[in-house]
C-alpha cells in the first residue's frame, strides 16, 4: 500500500468515525441524553440552594422530561466560588451559581449593586430592578457575553443583617467593635458607622465569632443562619429594608445554550421564568421563618430603626463611595462607569417608587 492509499484509507476511517459520532449524538438527543452539569459553592440546604435544587432544576425536568439530565454538584465539590465564572464560561460545568462580588475585575459593572444599601422589600420589585438594568444598561450584558455566560435565573440573598456576640439594640452598639463583612463596600459601610472592619474568610467566620477574634458579622440573613453564626453570636439587628443588593446569578454557558435544540432552549427559558416567579414566595417566607427559629432558640432579634437605616445609608457617605466606585470601575476597564452609575441610580429610584 503506497502513502497516498494509506492516507486515503485513514481519511475514510476518520470520516466514518465522525459520521458515527454525529449519528450517536443525534440519537442521544432524541433519547433524552443531553447532559448538563450544575455547580454551586453552597450546600443544598439553604434558602437559595434549596430553591435551586427543588424548584428550578426540578422545573427544568418538568418542562423537558428525559430530554435533559442535570448532574448537580454542591458545596464547591466541582468549582469554588471564585472559580465558577471561568468554569461555566469554559464549559467545565455547563451551569452554575455566580456571585458577581467575587469578580470585580471581570464584572466591574455588576459591583455597583453594593452601592445601593437600601432597596425594594418585595422580590418582585427586586427582579424588576435587575431585569430592567440588564435591559437598559448594555454594559451588564456585555460583561456576560465576554465571559461566555448568560443568566437564566436571578435570585437574591435575604436582606443584610448584623449578627454579634454582644447585645445589639441599635447600630451604636457596634462602635469600636471588630466586625466582618464579605466585600470592600460593606466594610466601608461598617467603618462609616464606627465599627472596626475586619476581613475574615467565609469559612472561618463561625470559629472567629466563637473565639472572639471578631465581635460580629454583617452578611445576608439566610447566609448567617445557614452557617449557624447565630449559634455563637445570638444577638441580631435585622430589617427587610436593608436589602443585600447584589443579585445572585444562575448561569449557563452561552455557547452550550446556543447549540441546544430550539425546543430545549425554550424549555430551559420557560422553566427559569416559572422558577424565578416562585422564588418570591420562598424569599418572603424565609425571612420570617429564620427570625422565628432564632427567637425560639433564645436569640435576641431586634428590628433596625428608621434612624439606624438612614445612618447606614447616609447620603453623603454613599455619594463618596459611589465616586470611588466610578474611579475604580474606570481603572478596571469600564470607561462608561459614570454613565452606568447614573442610569442604575435612576432605575433604582423607579424600583423604589413601585413600593410606594
Amino acid at each position: 500500500m503506497n502513502c497516498l492509499q494509506a492516507s486515503s484509507r485513514k481519511f475514510l476511517i476518520f470520516s466514518l468515525l465522525m459520521a458515527c459520532l454525529v449519528v450517536l449524538n443525534v440519537a442521544s438527543v432524541e433519547a433524552g441524553s443531553i447532559k448538563l452539569k450544575y455547580s454551586d459553592h453552597d450546600p443544598p440546604n439553604g434558602m437559595r440552594t434549596g430553591f435551586v435544587e427543588k424548584v428550578w432544576l426540578q422545573e427544568i425536568q418538568n418542562q423537558l422530561g428525559d430530554k435533559v439530565k442535570i448532574q448537580d454538584f454542591w458545596g464547591g465539590t466541582l468549582l469554588g466560588a471564585k472559580e465558577i465564572l471561568k468554569g461555566v464560561g469554559d464549559g467545565v460545568t455547563q451551569m452554575g451559581f455566580v456571585y458577581p462580588g467575587h469578580y470585580p475585575g471581570q464584572m466591574p459593572a455588576h459591583t455597583i449593586f453594593k452601592l445601593f444599601p437600601r432597596g425594594p422589600v418585595k422580590f418582585e420589585d427586586m427582579i424588576w430592578f435587575y431585569r430592567t438594568v440588564y435591559k437598559e444598561v448594555p454594559e451588564f450584558e456585555a460583561e456576560l457575553k465576554k465571559a461566555n455566560v448568560m443568566t437564566m435565573v436571578f435570585t437574591a440573598g435575604l436582606p443584610g443583617a448584623f449578627v454579634g456576640k454582644n447585645p445589639l439594640n441599635s447600630l451604636a452598639d457596634i462602635k469600636g467593635e471588630k466586625w466582618r463583612a464579605g466585600d470592600k463596600w460593606s466594610l466601608r459601610f461598617l467603618e462609616n458607622v464606627g465599627a472596626s472592619p475586619v476581613s475574615v474568610p467565609w469559612g472561618d467566620v463561625y470559629m472567629s465569632l466563637q473565639t472572639g477574634t471578631i465581635d460580629g458579622c454583617f452578611t445576608n440573613y439566610d447566609g448567617l443562619h445557614l452557617m449557624k453564626f447565630d449559634e455563637v453570636a445570638p444577638h441580631l439587628l435585622v430589617s427587610k429594608s436593608l436589602w443585600y443588593g447584589m443579585p445572585f446569578l444562575h448561569m449557563i454557558n452561552r455557547s452550550t445554550f446556543e447549540k441546544l435544540p430550539q425546543d430545549v432552549q425554550a424549555g430551559l427559558l420557560k422553566a427559569s421564568e416559572i422558577a424565578e416567579q416562585k422564588f418570591a414566595k420562598v424569599y418572603d417566607e424565609a425571612f420570617d421563618q429564620i427570625k422565628a427559629e432564632e427567637i425560639a432558640a433564645g436569640a435576641q432579634v431586634t428590628e433596625l430603626s428608621t434612624a439606624d437605616i438612614d445612618q447606614w445609608a447616609d447620603a453623603d457617605n454613599l455619594a463618596k463611595l459611589q465616586a470611588v466606585w466610578v474611579k475604580e470601575a474606570e481603572d478596571a476597564g469600564l470607561k462608561t462607569a459614570a454613565t452606568v452609575l447614573e442610569k442604575v441610580k435612576a432605575i433604582h429610584q423607579r424600583a423604589m417608587a413601585r413600593e410606594l
